[in-house]
């Protein structure tokens, strides 16, 4: 049932952003309000897809594994779902990079507009998703009828009476009380391209904030716009960080270290099912002009559509 409203609640706050972004966006947006589409599109995608596939996490001794309880009794269901989850991240990257290009690059922001670069994230996103994809498919150890697999199995089923046979990716760290090598390096791997992520967003906004602060030839109403707009994608991108990034971090790995800790794997998917409620939750409450609509629209009064409170001030600054 928490998991119902949840996703009730995802679907409802993302659905406001979407028309907030598209309703009170200005021209001072630019295609920057694109992006937010974008992000705000792939949130609702993931809410549905959570209520679709059912998705819980597992573990058993040292034995992780995550399943997906859907009709379709199939591991590439659940490789689909991991793979999903990349999505948020890539986007969150090319966020980035737009706000870095705005401040340090300007004469490349007109790329966001030229279909063959579009086409090219996208490509990127797809590729990156493609990437989990198989990683979750070949990596884990679990796809033959071993020990590992049919403990788990039968405790999902004790714990939550489904007896699921095959969407299994079973992580057996210690196969007969040795530690898989080729596991490891496998996690390791993943590891690398989860973290690698958040390092190059982390670089992008720090040399973004930098470079707002001492160039001197941007004018205080461009530096103002710019601060605003990257705290709010900082704090977008707080969110999939914690909510995502460290749950899988913890499940993935302490079973390698053998550390008798189950608390995670069962707030694990809770904490996925959260992150698009608060990513769009966040964004609604940080952008003043889509608070200040929406609050409009729910008293019915006249509101000032588009940002004006920043139109003000910025009406020579290119987002």
């Amino acid at each position: 049932f928490l998991a119902f409203v949840i996703s009730v609640t995802g679907i409802l706050l993302n659905g406001l952003l979407l028309y907030a972004v598209r309703r009170f966006s200005g021209v001072n947006m630019g295609t920057y309000k694109q992006l937010l589409t974008c992000f705000t599109i792939t949130d609702l995608f993931l809410v549905a897809m959570n209520v679709l596939m059912q998705p819980r996490v597992i573990l058993v001794g040292w034995t992780h594994a995550i399943v997906t309880d859907t009709i379709i009794d199939d591991r590439r269901i659940t490789s689909l779902f991991i793979a999903l989850q990349s999505v948020p991240f890539t986007v969150i990257g090319i966020h980035f990079l737009y706000r870095y290009w705005s401040v340090r690059r300007p004469h490349l922001m007109e790329l966001f507009s030229n279909k063959k670069f579009i086409i090219f994230l996208i490509s990127l996103t797809i590729g990156f998703m493609v990437a989990w994809f198989l990683m979750s498919y070949y990596i884990p150890t679990g796809q033959e009828d071993s020990v590992a697999r049919r403990s788990v199995i039968e405790a999902y089923e004790k714990k939550y009476g489904r007896r699921i046979e095959n969407a299994w990716i079973v992580l057996d760290h210690w196969r007969d009380e040795k530690l898989d090598v080729s596991l490891l390096l496998g996690i390791v791997v993943i590891n690398i391209m989860m973290i690698s992520s958040l390092v190059l967003a982390s670089i992008l906004a720090i040399r973004t904030f930098y470079h707002i602060k001492h160039t001197a030839k941007l004018s205080v109403q461009f530096v103002r716009l710019q601060k605003k707009l990257l705290i709010a994608l900082c704090a977008q991108a707080f969110v999939p960080s914690v909510f995502v990034c460290i749950p899988y971090v913890l499940t993935v790995n302490i079973p390698v270290f053998r550390i008798p800790v189950y608390f995670f794997h069962d707030i694990t998917i809770p904490l996925f099912t959260c992150f698009p409620v608060w990513d769009a939750g966040l964004m609604t409450l940080l952008i003043t002009d889509y608070r200040k609509g929406l609050i409009g629209l729910i008293w019915k009064n006249k509101v000032n559509v588009g940002w004006t409170t920043l139109a003000m001030t910025t009406t020579s600054a290119t987002v």
